[in-house]
């Protein structure tokens, strides 16, 4: 039974990854910061399904923890690898004193340095596929119309980290592939689940699909790009699923 790595598991976007890995008969391991979250979360889980899912709680703060974790798991022999660690709380801006920087840093750290180095670390004996979750705001700006707060909810340091990741996807897909280790990614939209109604209307006139991703949208893809059997070309690719957001 094939074993997958998903970083950032308890959001949202990483449980409904976890469930569809599930589906499909993986060995999953999991990490998240919050113990509450992991907790909360497995109870959402089928009993039949418990047996193969490990939750690993660690906050990746800085290089000693990436090292530690990877000492730690690396025996597992992990065939899949899901970049999708997020902290919310990096989002916040201030940009009075300088502060923005420190956020800045942080979400660099998540979105490049953590996925780097488990690409290139893990055991390349199994790692067979590695799938970077990025966003639309790696390929485009935000949309002044959009937001009512001068940005606040998507700050200057997310779009530049994840265009980074987009780019990092696409040099580590040349170096990894001679261990025939494929790297993509996937740039989503936005997602039903964390905006108010408001919001919502405001985005579907901005959008050429008139509405927001589903969140049972989110697996598809990345099954996709993950399982050689589907998608054995595909090196260094960024799949956009937006409902055409970045087209416009």
């Amino acid at each position: 039974m094939k074993k997958v790595l998903i970083t950032g598991g308890t959001g949202l976007f990483g449980k409904e990854i976890i469930k569809g890995f599930l589906k499909n008969n993986y060995i999953v391991y999991f990490t998240s910061t919050s113990k509450l979250k992991i907790n909360n979360f497995l109870k959402e889980i089928n009993h039949k399904d418990k047996n193969k899912l490990f939750p690993i709680q660690i906050s990746f703060n800085d290089i000693n923890d990436i090292k530690n974790f990877i000492n730690k798991y690396n025996k597992i022999g992990f065939n899949i690898l899901i970049n999708n660690a997020r902290d919310l709380s990096n989002l916040k801006f201030n940009n009075k004193n300088y502060e923005e920087i420190k956020n800045f840093d942080k979400e660099f750290f998540l979105a490049i340095h953590l996925p780097y180095l488990l690409s290139t670390k893990l055991n390349k004996k199994f790692l067979e596929s590695v799938v970077n979750i990025t966003s639309m705001y790696g390929i485009v700006a935000p949309n002044k119309h959009l937001y009512k707060d001068k940005y606040k909810n998507s700050p200057i340091f997310y779009g530049v980290s994840k265009a980074a990741q987009i780019h990092l996807t696409k040099e580590l897909s040349v170096r990894l592939i001679e261990y025939n280790i494929r790297v993509n990614c996937v740039s989503f939209g936005g997602v039903v689940g964390r905006t108010d109604k408001k919001f919502i209307e405001r985005y579907k006139k901005m959008s050429p699909s008139k509405r927001m991703l589903k969140k049972d949208e989110i697996f598809e893809p990345i099954w996709f790009l993950s399982n050689k059997n589907l998608s054995t070309s595909a090196i260094g690719h960024n799949l956009v699923i937006d409902g055409g957001w970045t087209i416009w």
